[in-house]
């Protein structure tokens, strides 16, 4: 594999970024450390599922019923 994504841990932190990586991972080797462990080289498909992963469901808003004029 030539093109390889850094990814760097932010608020999660190290361990639970690596955990995080290797859970979508297809091969472990597809996950490097690199900075003394405090980065992460990664396959580019690892890092789409990483980011996948952690973007937050989008659900729809629901509006709250209007009331008529007699209070119902």
């Amino acid at each position: 594999m030539n093109d390889w994504v850094t990814v760097l841990p932010g608020e999660a932190g190290v361990q639970k970024t690596a955990i995080a990586l290797l859970a979508v991972a297809d091969d472990p080797d597809h996950v490097r450390t690199q900075r003394g462990g405090t980065e992460f080289l990664v396959a580019p498909y690892v890092a789409d599922r990483y980011n996948t992963a952690r973007e937050p469901e989008r659900r729809p808003r629901r509006r709250a019923k209007k009331e008529d004029d007699h209070g119902n």
